[in-house]
C-alpha cells in the first residue's frame, strides 16, 4: 500500500506541474528594467508581478519596447508547445537556441556582464534587424560592450539547442491583450516558473491528503 500511495502522489504531482507549464492566461505589469545596462538599454533580468507573485523575466525580443508600470495580458506556454507564441512553432529551433541561453542567463544572474552579453544574444536570434546580423551590430540606441561575448553565445546557442523537453523549468510569456492602446504589442518574456518550493508544498499536501486516505475504514 504504501508503493501505490508514493506512486499515486507522484502521479498528482507531475500533473500538477504540467498543468503549471500549459498555456494560461495571467496579468503581468512591469516595475522596473532592473540595473543592469549595455548598448543604452537595459538587459534584465526585468522585474514584473503577477497575481501578487514577484517575477524576473527575460525579454526575447528587441522590438516594441514597455515602460512601468505596464500591465498587460500574456499567454504562458511551454517550449513543448509554441503555437501561441509571438514567433509561433515555426521557430522551434531558434525557442531552442533562446532557451538554452536563458538557462544559461539564469544561472549567472551575479556575473552583469554575462548577463548582458546573453541577453544581446536572445535578440540577435530572434532580431536580425536592417543590417542582417543581429541588433547588437546594428541597433539604434548604441554598440553593446561585448560583440565578441554576444556572437559567441549565438554560436554556442546554434551548436547546443537541445529538447523542449530540456527546458521544462521555462514558460514563456506571449502578449495577448490589455496593454495600453497608444504603445505597440510588448515584447514577449521568459521565466523560471513553477518556483521549487511551491511544489515541495504542493507534494508535501497531496501526500497529506493521501495520507488521510489511507487511515479511513474501507
Amino acid at each position: 500500500m504504501r508503493l501505490t500511495v508514493r506512486a499515486i502522489t507522484l502521479t498528482l504531482l507531475l500533473l500538477a506541474v504540467a498543468a503549471t507549464a500549459s498555456a494560461d492566461t495571467v496579468s503581468l505589469t512591469i516595475t522596473d528594467g532592473g540595473s543592469n545596462t549595455s548598448g543604452g538599454v537595459y538587459v534584465g533580468p526585468y522585474n514584473f508581478t503577477s497575481g501578487g507573485q514577484s517575477l524576473q523575466l527575460i525579454c526575447d525580443t528587441f522590438a516594441n519596447d514597455v515602460f512601468p508600470p505596464e500591465t498587460w495580458n500574456a499567454q504562458t506556454t511551454s517550449f513543448s508547445n509554441l503555437s501561441g507564441t509571438l514567433f509561433g512553432s515555426a521557430n522551434q529551433t531558434k525557442y531552442l537556441e533562446v532557451g538554452y541561453l536563458a538557462e544559461a542567463m539564469f544561472a549567472n544572474l551575479s556575473n552583469p556582464g554575462t548577463v548582458a552579453d546573453i541577453q544581446w544574444a536572445i535578440w540577435d536570434i530572434f532580431d536580425a534587424g536592417s543590417c542582417g546580423t543581429g541588433v547588437s551590430n546594428c541597433d539604434p540606441y548604441g554598440t553593446p560592450n561585448d560583440l565578441n561575448g554576444i556572437n559567441g553565445w549565438v554560436a554556442a546557442a546554434i551548436a547546443n539547442p537541445g529538447m523542449a523537453s530540456n527546458y521544462s523549468n521555462l514558460v514563456i510569456y506571449s502578449p495577448v491583450s490589455g496593454w495600453p492602446a497608444q504603445d505597440g504589442v510588448p515584447q514577449e518574456y521568459i521565466g523560471q516558473v513553477p518556483e521549487p518550493g511551491s511544489l515541495m508544498l504542493m507534494g508535501s499536501g497531496l501526500f497529506s491528503l493521501l495520507a488521510f486516505r489511507r487511515r479511513l475504514p474501507s
